[in-house]
Order: C-alpha cells, then structure tokens, then sequence
C-alpha cells in the first residue's frame, strides 16, 4: 500500500502509489541500507528466479482509448499507463530486481491496476456525496504523524525520494487516506490497544546484537596476479597511514574506495551478525566504537574498518514504536471495513467496460491474495513475522 492510503481492498487492487510499503508496516526496512555491504556472491534467495522471462510485448493503444467507464466518467489507457509509470518507478527505486519482476508480471498485473483506479473513483463519487471533506491542517497533522513512523535519522523527503514519490503526489494520497477514514468512521486506536499489541507481538521487537561501520575497499580482481595483489595491499596500508596522521574517512573513501558505499563516505549502516564475510565481520565486531582496523583482507579484496558504532541485543522500546503500532491497527481497521463498502459501491455502480479494456476487467480471486507482490518480499497486509520497521537491518546482499 501506499504511504498511507491503505487502499489495497483487502487484495483487490492496486492503487496509483499502492505497491511501495509504509515502514511501519515493512518487514526490513533498514535504519541504514547496508546493501551494498561486502558479503560473498550467494545463489537467488528462496522464491527468488535465477531469470524471468522477459513480458511478452504487446501492442500500445492509443492514450485517449477508453477502457471503461464509472458511472459515465471514462478511465482511458492514459490514466492506466500513468498508474502504471508511478509503480515502475517505485519498483526501480525499491531494487532492480524488484523492478525486473514488475515488468514480468505486469500483463498479469494491469487487472488490478485498472481495478485500482475504478474503485478509487467510486469512492471518490461517495466521498462527494457525503460531502466529506478534508483540510490541510488534517493533512498536515497526518503528515507528521506518518513521518514519526519513520526509521530514526529519516527524512520525509529522503523517504519520499527513495520511493520515486514527489510531495505533491504524497499529500494528494494522505488527503484521500483521510477521506476513506471519515468516510468509514474510523476511530483511532486507544493506548491501551496499542500497548496490548505491543505487549502480544514483543517478540518482534527483539533486536540482535548490532554495529554500525563504514569502509574503504581496495578491490582485488580475479585475474590479479601476486604483484598487483601486493600493490593494492600497499595501497590500502597508504590509505591507513593517512587515517594515522588525521586523514577523514568519509573522504578518504569518497575518493579510493572501489565499494558503491564510497558515495555515503563508505558508510554500510548498521547490521547483526551474518550479513558480512567472516573475516569483515570478525574484525567489525571486535573493535570499540570509533575504532579503525588495520588492512582487513577478504575475498573482495582489502579493506580498512571503522566500527561507528555498537548496539547490545535489546528489546525496541514501546515509545519508539508507538507511532507505528497505532499506524498499523488503524490501517488494519480500514482494510477491514473497506471491503464491505467497495463490494457495496460497486454493486451499484454502472460499471461499463469497453472491447478495448474487457480483457483487463479482474477476474474473481481469492479474497486473501495479495495480488502481485515480489516473490520473497512480504505484501503490505501481511502480519505474519512482523518487525518494526528501521530496526531490523537489511540484508546485505550486493556485490562490491
């Protein structure tokens, strides 16, 4: 779903910014992505094709064809095309091979797409109609409650640009969050909800032992023979030299570091155990806060450590978490009654689909599947396992 338009329908469709998940509710989302962290090259995760085949293409219809009409007020291929392009961006932001799937099962996807967009005129059509209106004060106060649910050290507009989203586009989708609330007479949930679900699920909120490092990497081709091999050693030892004498890292690193983290100063965020090659790991766990290793040699090459930080095993704190919680069970809340009202409008609604568009009309699926998430990412709905988001690290799964 969307930042905070939880307009998934129970399953049915996809909203215009519906397929990017909110942190609070994203099993995940890093307080730092450490994605680009060293880690040895590793087979396709479970559920993850080595390949997909590429989407068979099909031929474009003009942007003015009509593929359905909403009670008379037409939904053409231009309309569909952009839901599709603010998706595509979102998928490209979120990882490439987030991005690859969506292009593999898109043909599969524009049902719901299409879907997406009738029923949100429907409810917009019932919004008018009960003369609902919103304020900006009501989204702005939405607003700043969705950006306490951020990851700490995180921006709305760093979110925002991480999810290919523009401000604009953003506050358009509170604004229409705060009308299905309003419209479905939703009641936020009480402390003493939101403590309770704290208190059942606290076992999500247990945090592994964790340190936060950034790097510089000397990187060590395949086909290096012993001399280049040295001279890149001596190379990393110069750069350690230079630390010795009060060089700056994060410089340092922007300039001679061959890890794609050199753009953040050669920052990998924070992380547990397992995410790294034994030896880089070795080395980043055993130093004290601030500390710099010396010339730290792992399959990718050599590296100089710095450990920026570390955190004990702890359980997330209620307060830190709150803001999410009482997100989540508010979202819940919607998904809940929303259902009932677009099975409602759409009953009595003139739904007319054109030739053009009657091979996108959905076909009726189970109630409880989400329709298109990427294999092996969680769909936004989903309870099952979840984690505060910004407190379980990411995985470090990229190359250097």
């Amino acid at each position: 779903m969307n930042c905070l338009k939880t307009i998934v329908f129970a399953g049915l469709c996809l909203c215009s910014a519906a397929f990017f998940t909110a942190p609070a509710l994203a099993e995940g989302d890093a307080k730092n992505k450490a994605s680009e962290a060293p880690k040895a090259a590793q087979a396709p995760e479970a559920g993850q094709p080595a390949q997909l085949k590429e989407a068979t293409p099909e031929v474009p219809l003009a942007p003015e064809t009509v593929l359905v009409k909403v009670e008379g007020a037409p939904v053409t291929q231009a309309d569909l095309d952009g839901e599709i392009g603010q998706i595509r961006q979102m998928m490209k932001n979120r990882s490439p091979n987030s991005a690859q799937q969506f292009e593999a099962m898109l043909k599969h996807v524009k049902p719901q797409i299409l879907e997406g967009i009738v029923v949100r005129k429907l409810i917009g059509a019932e919004c008018e109609r009960e003369k609902i209106k919103v304020t900006p004060e009501e989204i702005a106060k939405e607003v700043a409650g969705f950006e306490a649910t951020l990851p700490q050290k995180m921006k709305l507009e760093d979110f925002l640009k991480q999810n290919g989203i523009t401000r604009e586009n953003f506050e358009r989708d509170v604004g229409e969050q705060v009308k299905i609330e309003k419209l479905l007479k939703i009641a936020p949930p009480t402390d003493q909800e939101i403590r309770a679900y704290y208190d059942d699920n606290k076992k999500n909120y247990e945090m592994p032992e964790t340190v936060s490092a950034r790097h510089i990497l000397v990187a060590v081709d395949a086909g290096d023979d012993a001399a280049k091999k040295e001279a890149k050693k001596k190379k990393a030892e110069d750069l350690r030299k230079k630390l010795d004498k009060g060089g700056d890292f994060a410089k340092l690193a922007e300039e001679n570091s061959d890890c794609p983290s050199k753009a953040r100063g050669g920052s990998l965020g924070e992380f547990p155990r397992g995410n790294m090659v034994p030896a880089f790991e070795q080395a980043t766990f055993s130093m004290k806060s601030n500390e710099i290793s010396g010339v730290v040699e792992t399959e990718f090459g050599f590296h100089i450590i710095q450990n920026t930080g570390h955190n004990a095993a702890r359980t997330v704190p209620f307060e830190d978490v709150k803001g999410q919680i009482a997100f989540r069970l508010k979202s819940r809340q919607v998904q809940e009654k929303l259902e009932g009202l677009v099975e409602k409008l759409k009953s009595g609604a003139k739904i007319e689909f054109t030739k053009e568009g009657e091979g996108l009309k959905l076909k009726p699926r189970p109630m409880n599947a989400f329709p298109m998430a990427p294999a092996g990412e969680k769909p936004p709905a989903s309870e099952a396992g979840d984690k505060p988001a910004g407190e379980t690290p990411a995985k470090a799964a990229d190359k250097k």
